[in-house]
Order: structure tokens, then C-alpha cells, then sequence
């Protein structure tokens, strides 16, 4: 069921990271090295329920009737990152310098845009009205740029034998730097019937989509811009690995820089089956969803630890996977 105004997003990546913590940098030895790196996807839509409709049912559901595609908008990057950094030893806080390479932007909003199509199937007008823009270049990379993750641990001191830990945690906080193509709408076009010829050539207006766009564009042109990288802010009050206690409770709240992303909220129980094994399960709400159920499972051995991990199981809005792997030498 959709509403009138809908969210969609996909964020997907692959990263590692190396951490030194026995290099002594300087003559207290008390910061050690980290290294990490990875490639990264942050995609999201808000739609209309019309524009969803038109696009995986067709027109048939708007014969002698008005789809509205306003307030629609879009985007997606495709990034990646080398960075280098420093830890605190005492506390395992950790900041890091990133150089960014930028593999793919786009991005579009639409303004009040309408698809009519006539009762006799005969004719479509279409009135477009807003914005686009994506990275230009041959090369791999189309642009570059920094980023920042830091990565904040403290305690709190609970009594006299108890601390509570948390982590105020951000990634990806920067900027890229492309050759951007910038479309502006303003427009209004009416098609009539196409040639039984044309369409077994598939020559619609949807078979070259640069001709479509440029067909559409009042202006367009080249420029260098900067764009914000999807940075990720996030708050939680940590489990401490090093306690008896069987059970443990943690919560925290997340946000993108992104227009489609709701702020979420997630709390869940951590629990200490064996020495070697934690499993846990958390309650979250927001983001590009709504409520949604999530589990955790966790192998813990002296060297190597494992662990797998989704946020959404139950829920039927989405899909979610998380695995990490762990070693130290």
C-alpha cells in the first residue's frame, strides 16, 4: 500500500579496516594506527503514489485521468574512500582522513509535473517542471574528494564497580568535487499516436533518453560543483563486552544527510549466551521504514570474531544484512 507521498532508499557497501593499536606514533605510546578503506552506495527516492503507479502498471490506470509526479525526487552516489588515521588506546576513540573518489552522482526533483493521457489512447501531454544533474567523465573516477570519520567513546561512571559506554560515531562527513551536466524543466509537450513501424523499431520518445532529457531541458550546462557526501551520524549507548552480566540493553538513534532518510530510533537487548557467543534482537523506527524487528548473532573467540546481523527480519518494506568479520594478529 502506498501513500501519497512515499520513501524508498538503498544504502549498500563494503568496507575494511586495520587498526595497530602496538605501534607507539609517539613516546607515550598511547596512540596507535588505523587504516580503512571502502566503496559505497547511498540511493534514495521520495515518489507519488501516481508516479509508482505509472511506472510498473503503465498508463492504463490513467486513461482520461492526470498522474502527478510532483514532489517527486531522487538520487544516488557511488563512492570510494582510502583513509588513514589515529586511535586512542585508552578509550579506543579513533579519527581518520579520508580521500574520496567519486564513480557515479545523480539527482532530480520534480516541481509540478502532470501526465495526462486521453480516453481515446490517442494522445499524451506532459507538463514537466524541475531539475537534474549527474557527474560527467570517462574515467573510473568522476570526481574527488575528503571525508571525515570520527568515532567518540566515553563512559559514565553508573556506581562505584559500573560504567555505562557510548559512541557518538560519524562517517563519510565531507565532500566530492565533479564536471556536473545541470538539466532545468520547464516544459510542456503533447505526443500523439506512434507509427506501427515506430514501435516495432522501438523508436518511442523512451529509446534514446539524452534526446528525451535534452528534448525536455529549457537549459542545460556544464560547471564544476561540490556535492555533500551521505553522511552518517550516529548515537548509541554501548554494551561492555568485558562485563559478567548476562543481559545488557543498548539504544541509540541514526541519521543520514539525506532528505528521504527519517532520523531512527533502535534499542534491543544484548545477550551473553556463552563466552564465546552473544545473540541479541533490537526494536527500530524510522529511516526509510517504519517499526522493524531486528536480530544479531555473534561468535567471539580470542582471534577471530564473527558476527551477522539484520535490522529488518520481519517486516515486509525491505531487506537488511550485516557481516563483520574481525581478526587480530
Amino acid at each position: 500500500r502506498h501513500d501519497e507521498i512515499n520513501r524508498f532508499g538503498l544504502e549498500m557497501n563494503a568496507e575494511f579496516e586495520y587498526r595497530n593499536e602496538k605501534l607507539g606514533l609517539f613516546k607515550d605510546s598511547l596512540i596507535g594506527l588505523i587504516v580503512k578503506g571502502g566503496i559505497y552506495n547511498f540511493s534514495s527516492m521520495i515518489y507519488s503514489k501516481d508516479i509508482f503507479d505509472l511506472a510498473f502498471f503503465g498508463n492504463e490506470m490513467f486513461v482520461g485521468d492526470t498522474a502527478n509526479l510532483t514532489g517527486s525526487e531522487f538520487s544516488s552516489v557511488t563512492f570510494q574512500k582510502l583513509g588513514f588515521g589515529l586511535i586512542d588506546k585508552r578509550t579506543r576513540s579513533s579519527l581518520a582522513f579520508n580521500f574520496v573518489g567519486l564513480n557515479n552522482y545523480v539527482q532530480g526533483v520534480f516541481g509540478d509535473s502532470y501526465v495526462y493521457q486521453n480516453q481515446e489512447l490517442d494522445s499524451m501531454a506532459i507538463e514537466f517542471s524541475g531539475s537534474a544533474e549527474r557527474a560527467l567523465g570517462k574515467g573510473y573516477f568522476k570526481g574527488i574528494g575528503l571525508a571525515l570519520d570520527i568515532d567518540y567513546r566515553f563512559k559514565m561512571k553508573k556506581n562505584e564497580d559500573d560504567h555505562i559506554h557510548f559512541q557518538l560515531l560519524a562517517r563519510n562527513l565531507g565532500f566530492a568535487v565533479m564536471n556536473g551536466e545541470n538539466y532545468n524543466l520547464n516544459s510542456s509537450l503533447t505526443y500523439s499516436s506512434y507509427q506501427i513501424d515506430d514501435l516495432i523499431n522501438a523508436e518511442t520518445i523512451f529509446n534514446d533518453t539524452d534526446e528525451f532529457v535534452s528534448e525536455l531541458s529549457d537549459t542545460s550546462s556544464n560547471r564544476n560543483s561540490v556535492i555533500l557526501l551521505p553522511a552518517m551520524f550516529q548515537f548509541t549507548k554501548l554494551i561492555d563486552p568485558m562485563s559478567s552480566k548476562r543481559i545488557q540493553g543498548f539504544f541509540g538513534f541514526r541519521t543520514f544527510l539525506n532528505k528521504a532518510y527519517i532520523p531512527m530510533l533502535f534499542g534491543g537487548l544484548d545477550f551473553r549466551a556463552a563466552s564465546w557467543y552473544r545473540i541479541g534482537a533490537q526494536l527500530s523506527y524510522g529511516g526509510f521504514s517504519q517499526l522493524r524487528w531486528g536480530m544479531y548473532s555473534a561468535l567471539c573467540f580470542k582471534k577471530i570474531e564473527l558476527g551477522i546481523a539484520s535490522e529488518n527480519l520481519f517486516s515486509k518494506t525491505g531487506e537488511s544484512i550485516i557481516i563483520k568479520l574481525s581478526c587480530a594478529f
